[in-house]
């Protein structure tokens, strides 16, 4: 498989878990394509270790630092995520990628998705549950002059079909809807991506693409009632969205605990960072059996 990626230095911890989630699956060799300008010799060396360690093959470009000066970058979005856009240009001798963020958890095989006929789409994504479904968020598309009917998805995960998008993308047509959206650009890579190719874009199963956030109040119940037994049993590809992410100590959400079992392959290099995870864990554990202890009437706390 040709595997896209696209980081600074903020996220190569985070991609390393992702990797190494990925090969837990994927024996055979692959090709890891790296899209970057912020990135250390030394943590390309970390990198390069982990893929050819897996038997795989590591292929890093450095992009101009230049490029996309003018995008929209805040928050915990970077400049880097529009490099995939140029994928097309930038491996001309490819027809076919599978992009991945650094943000996600590999937990079954891909094949199936790699192999899928997107015929003469640019690209197939799934779609995003909250965007497309709750009410708060759904005003965004018709910002964006999106219709209802139509789907928008979310580009953690994006089978690319490199031909179709050397036909259709020009490094130009960033600026182009960025002049003409400015601020409604809350999302700006993945607004740009659902805006360029509105109706040649193919739409993948949920399953590969699984947003780790509850989405309503009343999903985050049912989970903690016992939805969650069915849900780990179904994704295929984990997507740790939002600012909430699983390699800060305050993370609470779905399949942390998953996620940390990769993430201590990869030791934090802050010692501070470090200390504050097992303050974190000692306050939880802490919690948690004071809980136990009042269920079962051991310690009064009403007095």
């Amino acid at each position: 498989m040709n595997i896209l990626v696209t980081v600074d230095s903020n996220y190569v911890r985070p991609l390393k878990v992702m990797l190494t989630s990925f090969f837990t699956y994927h024996k055979d060799e692959n090709q890891i394509y790296l899209l970057y300008s912020n990135v250390k010799e030394t943590e390309l060396a970390e990198l390069r270790n982990v893929i050819e360690e897996r038997g795989s093959r590591f292929f890093p470009v450095r992009m101009e630092e230049n490029l996309l000066c003018d995008v929209p970058v805040f928050r915990y979005f970077t400049k880097e995520m529009y490099y995939r856009l140029f994928a097309g240009v930038m491996f001309l001798g490819k027809d076919k990628m599978l992009y991945l963020d650094p943000d996600i958890l590999i937990r079954g095989s891909l094949e199936a998705l790699y192999e899928t006929d997107i015929e003469d789409q640019v690209l197939a994504g799934a779609a995003d549950y909250a965007i497309n479904h709750m009410p708060e968020l759904a005003v965004h598309k018709e910002e964006l002059g999106i219709e209802e009917k139509e789907q928008y998805i979310n580009s953690g995960v994006l089978l690319l079909n490199l031909k179709e998008l050397r036909k259709r993308f020009r490094g130009k047509d960033i600026d182009q809807i960025v002049k003409e959206k400015g601020e409604l650009l809350l999302y700006p890579d993945q607004d740009i991506i659902n805006l360029l190719f509105r109706g040649r874009i193919k739409l993948l199963d949920r399953k590969y693409n699984y947003n780790t956030g509850y989405g309503s109040f009343g999903k985050m119940l049912q989970y903690i009632a016992g939805g969650f037994i069915k849900e780990k049993q179904y994704p295929v590809i984990v997507h740790y969205m939002g600012a909430s992410k699983p390699w800060h100590p305050d993370y609470y959400g779905k399949f942390g605990k998953e996620y940390r079992f990769y993430l201590k392959q990869f030791p934090d290099q802050e010692p501070e960072r470090e200390r504050e995870w097992k303050r974190r864990r000692i306050a939880v554990v802490k919690h948690l059996l004071g809980i136990v202890i009042h269920k079962m009437g051991g310690k009064n706390h009403g007095k």
